[in-house]
């Protein structure tokens, strides 16, 4: 998986679900996530079955570490574009609020009528930021798993140890 192959641009267009010139159709903002949470489930798993095998240990202590630094820095760069998809979310927010407020024609009976409106108008916006933010619980909880793993080692040497009698 490539860390910084989202762009945040693309994230803030609409998803261009047109299709290109290979006549396939490109992978949505959820496709992709979805893909990814796969990825790293099977990468978990695959780490998880080398704790069985104490000779793959090692191996395991290697690839773990950079597993984790690479789930760490895709967890930030996923805050970072949820940070600017939240200030394109405020900005768009408050440009149609003061439209609706002193520039259209059309009138709301009270606030959350006008506030509802403005919802319908940005709820791409308002989908991407919930599609990102679940996948960031999930990096976070990603990256739970691999510190467990990492605090298993331990115990799975030292359980190794006891039952060859050292």
């Amino acid at each position: 998986m490539d860390v910084n192959n989202i762009n945040i641009d693309e994230l803030l267009n609409k998803e261009n679900t047109e299709q290109n010139s290979d006549n396939n159709k490109e992978e949505t903002l959820e496709q992709r996530f979805s893909r990814e949470r796969s990825e790293w489930t099977v990468k978990i798993q695959a780490m998880s079955a080398k704790m069985k095998d104490i000779f793959k240990v090692s191996e395991l202590m290697t690839e773990i570490y950079t597993e984790r630094q690479i789930s760490v820095e895709y967890y930030h760069m996923l805050l970072t574009m949820l940070s600017k998809l939240n200030i394109s979310y405020r900005k768009q927010w408050t440009e149609k609020y003061d439209f609706y407020s002193w520039k259209s024609q059309k009138r709301f009976p009270n606030e959350k009528t006008k506030e509802l409106q403005i919802l319908s108008e940005i709820s791409d916006l308002t989908r991407k930021r919930e599609l990102l933010d679940t996948h960031i619980k999930f990096t976070s909880a990603t990256i739970g798993t691999i510190d467990n793993l990492i605090y298993g080692i331990k115990y799975k040497v030292e359980i190794e140890q006891i039952s060859r009698g050292r």
